[in-house]
């Protein structure tokens, strides 16, 4: 049983996040089941690796886990018309630049892939955020804090898969490449 109890975490984060597609638009049942969904993601990988489980079905359920949880929250940020135009452009052109660092490693590496960054943590620790700061503030304020993270992060990732000489999981900043 240890030894799938991390990817039984991430398949509860699974669970709740197609719950979330039946949620009404950022209600309690919403953002109850969103901060579930993102404290599984914080502790699937960790259990995994203190029960030295870690696996290629885990880091896929932990994608499937993130995927669909954001799908969620921007099918509700949609709905609601809660984007603005300028925030979706920005928002676009920064998934471009993902886009582009996915085709760069690609052709140097033989792989797709994305390195596990902190800046990358920051960004996703922002858009997690966000269903709870729109209940504080207007989302478009910190929408543009995530953009404004996402555009320094895609570009870090640009150079990071342009300049790195191995595919590594993990760099922590562009100041740790080539480091062991």
């Amino acid at each position: 049983m240890k030894k799938h109890l991390a990817n039984i975490v991430s398949l509860s984060r699974v669970a709740g996040a197609v719950i979330l597609f039946c949620c009404k638009n950022l209600s309690k049942t919403f953002l109850a089941v969103y901060i579930f969904c993102g404290f599984t993601d914080l502790i699937d990988g960790p259990i995994a690796r203190k029960t030295n489980s870690t696996s290629t079905l885990g880091a896929t359920l932990d994608t499937v886990g993130d995927v669909l949880t954001y799908l969620a929250l921007t099918k509700i940020l949609i709905l609601r018309k809660l984007v603005p135009g300028w925030i979706l452009a920005w928002i676009l052109s920064a998934g471009a630049v993902f886009g582009v660092c996915t085709f760069i490693s690609k052709k140097r590496f033989s792989k797709f892939y994305l390195p596990h960054t902190y800046l990358g943590k920051i960004f996703g620790g922002a858009v997690f955020v966000l269903p709870i700061a729109m209940q504080f503030m207007p989302g478009y304020v910190w929408m543009s804090v995530i953009c404004s993270v996402a555009s320094v992060h895609s570009l870090e990732l640009v150079y990071i898969q342009s300049k790195n000489d191995e595919a590594k999981d993990f760099v922590p900043t562009v100041f740790h490449m080539g480091k062991a």
